[in-house]
């Protein structure tokens, strides 16, 4: 795991003890028909029929989705709660820096794969 993707599961862990977290897929859809979703994030293991749902309904309201690096393992110990695959972020300041980091954890991964 790159220093990147720990610093955003570091985060998230907070943004959960903050409260600007909805987890699972129901309270996700929730709070993005409600308009108080900021970012979306799905565990790389999350169905892929529960991550299709969870994006179409955040593409209707236009909040952006990013798929993690992380699995529902890895997140549920990071977040320091029950399991859970489908991540919505309510807190604009959050989502900003959450979606940084992971434009880095990936850029930097498209850099290792370009000197392979």
């Amino acid at each position: 795991m790159t220093h990147n993707e720990e610093q955003l599961l570091s985060l998230l862990g907070l943004a959960r003890r903050a409260g600007k977290l909805a987890l699972g897929h129901d309270p996700g859809v929730e709070k993005i028909r409600a308009g108080e979703a900021a970012l979306l994030l799905g565990a790389s293991d999350l169905s892929e029929k529960t991550w299709k749902d969870l994006r179409f309904e955040g593409d209707r309201a236009d909040v952006p989705a990013r798929r993690l690096g992380a699995g529902i393992e890895e997140i549920s110990r990071a977040i320091g709660t029950k399991k859970t695959g489908a991540l919505t972020v309510t807190d604009q300041g959050f989502a900003k820096k959450l979606l940084a980091l992971w434009e880095q954890a990936h850029a930097s991964d498209e850099k290792e794969e370009h000197s392979l």
